[in-house]
């Protein structure tokens, strides 16, 4: 990697070759252009907003029109490093424009492809029919050198052998598809990237160089002495094309958002692919954009001549199933157990309920024994909670072609310790009416609650909370819904055990809400005991009639108890017993939260799981955010510490309350989420998962 700008006498031995690349990687910019950028992009920022609530409604017009991919931007090459395929295996894989379905065909194995975007389908179908009908001179004629009139003579022969819904859209893509390379939205998105912008600023000498197959290192040292050219399309790429780009080329704004803490994303892709890797004679996913074309020396496995026959053979044998729809149809229609599932990146556009439901399936339907699960992402790490629990692998991609995506990881299912199995999505939403009077009630609760507090019985903290539910518990569940975002995320990313049955507290459970996150059966199958502990009695009053209606008596108990009191240990479970610890929403509510921790340390067995699910002080990449929007946020975080302070809700600093020596971090992730009626309020939420050492 290029030399830290922080050593000056390192930085005068600088080439221009490493002196851009430091620049393009660090971000560096002048101080005066970069103020004026910045109040540039808070101009735009309304616009870019107003964009980013339209960009996924504007992507899914695409779905069934057009395809997206013309090719696939995932490069195989690392793919066939870990997976070792040979024809025993079944590969299921998204199809994309069929790139890497075609090169896992390669290697004999079984794949199935599937795809929500029918055009895909088609596309993919179309160069699998090409490949059993004709010889290898016509197939790389038309998908490497996009000869449109020799597809026009030989569709023809093809069609037939189409199904229904590709021939309807090959019947007049033949002839309004003008180019392959620059076809689909990502395609004439390209087009508009390689052709026009990088001309427009003095870069379509790139394309020139290759023509001429100029060599790597001379084709760099070039590159570089046109440093404020490639600094200046990289910051128009990052801050403008990227948002107004990314739709075309098939990027949510879920996937979006874990790229978002990082100012340069496509100025390192730019350090990357142009520094890192051979364009002339490597790098076919580039060089195609650049030039139209792959050549027969730069092009991807499937367009070689020397696996040709290869491919046929294992086409014309049926190997290649194309499914049209999610890949939950495909993995449930699967009668042969897969050995690798190959997700590309498609789980970046997934919530931790959807990545869920589908790895329940998944694991079912894979071999137990060479299972793998295989993806790429737009984020640093691990971005889902229930990805983590596959205890990932972190893939090698310095040699990515494409480097699109900023870690790739594997898993073998023989070695999770963790059961996926069904969870269920419920809703205890009443209504407007029902919300609003809740809402008041909360909002109100300083006038009644003292009246409220001088008829109970019980004292401190105790008559506090009790004097603030006891009023609103019928409704709790209803409002607190719409409020409590990472309650959700918490049980999604509950560590259910293979090998044994688990004790689960609850503290702060209030109404049991969590335990309807399970089926009646998932809770039988995975739990020997379950306790809801809680201060309030009026919640526990919920939290009984609720175990009572899902017949779950036998298993699961209340506990009417303040958790920072040493005599919590006498009503609850043997000390070190405990399997499983959480708390929704609670442990920000509690006054003395060390002495909340140190008994859940001490309930906690060695190895067990501390989750907490709450509202968070600051956002997980603050840290990283430039001067002046680390100043906005610092602003926000100070009012919204006031603000939840008038609730008695003190915001999560995981520094100063959660780190001890005893336990050890394995999940914290933080999102911001809405207040209800309170529109400009966005809160950060987060999920903190411990294990005792």
């Amino acid at each position: 990697m290029p030399t830290s700008k922080k050593d000056p006498m390192i930085k005068s031995k600088e080439s221009k070759q490493d002196r851009l690349r430091r620049k393009l990687v660090n971000n560096e910019i002048n101080p005066l252009i970069d103020a004026f950028l910045t109040i540039f992009l808070v101009v735009l920022s309304p616009f870019i907003w107003f964009f980013s609530v339209i960009h996924d409604k504007l992507m899914f017009n695409f779905l069934n029109n057009t395809y997206i991919y013309n090719v696939s931007w995932e490069d195989p090459r690392m793919d066939h490093r870990v997976f070792n395929l040979d024809d025993k295996d079944h590969v299921i894989t998204i199809a994309s424009a069929g790139c890497n379905a075609l090169d896992y065909i390669i290697e004999g194995a079984m794949v199935t492809a599937v795809d929500f975007n029918l055009c895909q389908i088609a596309l993919t179908e179309l160069k699998k029919v090409t490949i059993i009908h004709c010889d290898f001179e016509t197939f790389f004629e038309i998908f490497s050198k996009s000869n449109m009139a020799l597809l026009q003579t030989v569709y023809p022969t093809l069609r037939p052998h189409l199904t229904t819904a590709s021939a309807d859209f090959w019947d007049s893509g033949v002839y309004s598809i003008k180019s392959f390379m620059y076809s689909g939205t990502s395609g004439n998105m390209s087009y508009v990237l390689f052709r026009i912008l990088f001309p427009l600023f003095g870069l379509g000498f790139i394309r020139n160089e290759l023509l001429k197959n100029t060599p790597k290192e001379e084709l760099s040292a070039i590159i570089s002495k046109r440093s404020w050219a490639i600094r200046g399309i990289a910051w128009l790429l990052d801050n403008i094309f990227l948002r107004a780009g990314c739709c075309f080329a098939g990027v949510p704004e879920r996937q979006m958002e874990l790229g978002l803490h990082r100012p340069n994303n496509l100025a390192l892709v730019i350090e990357r692919v142009l520094f890192g890797t051979d364009l002339v004679n490597d790098n076919y996913f580039y060089s195609g954009y650049f030039l139209g074309y792959y050549t027969k020396e730069n092009c991807p496995r499937y367009l070689r001549e020397e696996h040709y026959a290869a491919m046929k053979k294992h086409l014309s044998a049926g190997k290649l199933v194309l499914v049209h729809g999610t890949m939950l149809d495909a993995i449930d229609n699967s009668t042969t157990p897969i050995t690798v599932a190959s997700l590309l990146d498609h789980m970046d556009w997934m919530t931790d309920r959807m990545i869920n439901e589908e790895m329940t399936h998944l694991v079912r339907k894979m071999d137990p024994v060479r299972g793998k699960i295989f993806w790429r992402t737009f984020a640093d790490e691990v971005h889902s909670s229930v990805l983590n629990w596959l205890d990932p692998e972190r893939v090698d991609d310095s040699d990515d072609r494409v480097g699109m995506y900023w870690t790739t990881w594997i898993s073998s299912i023989k070695n999770v310790p963790i059961a996926f199995d069904d969870r269920v999505v419920t809703s205890q939403n009443e209504g407007v009416v029902k919300n609003l009077v809740t809402g008041f009630k909360i909002v109100t609760a300083p006038l009644w609650q003292p009246l409220v507090a001088s008829t109970l019985q019980v004292t401190g903290h105790a008559k506090k909370m009790e004097s603030f539910y006891k009023y609103q518990k019928e409704g709790y569940d209803a409002f607190r819904e719409n409020m409590l975002h990472a309650r959700p995320l918490l049980m999604e990313a509950f560590p259910l055990q293979k090998d044994r049955k688990v004790v689960w507290v609850d503290i702060g459970g209030g109404t049991a809400r969590n335990l309807e996150f399970f089926p009646v059966e998932v809770v039988r199958k995975y739990f020997s005991k379950i306790v809801i502990c809680d201060i309030s009695a009026s919640l526990l009053e919920i939290a009984e009639r609720r175990i009572k209606s899902m017949g779950l008596e036998d298993i699961c108990s209340v506990v009417e108890h303040d958790v920072t009191q040493d005599s919590l240990l006498d009503v609850l479970p043997e000390a070190g017993s405990v399997d499983v610890i959480t708390m929704s929403y609670s442990y920000t509510m509690i006054p003395d939260q060390k002495a909340a921790l140190a008994n859940c340390q001490k309930l906690c067995k060695k190895g067990g799981f501390i989750g907490i699910a709450d509202f968070f002080l600051h956002g997980n990449y603050d840290e990283v955010l430039s001067p002046l929007q680390k100043s906005f946020r610092n602003m926000e975080a100070m009012f919204h510490k006031q603000w939840f302070a008038l609730d008695g809700i003190h915001l999560l600093q995981p520094k100063q309350t959660l780190e001890v020596d005893e336990l050890e971090l394995v999940w914290d992730k933080r999102e911001r989420g809405s207040v209800p009626f309170l529109p400009f309020m966005q809160p950060f939420h987060g999920v903190y998962i411990m294990r005792k050492k």
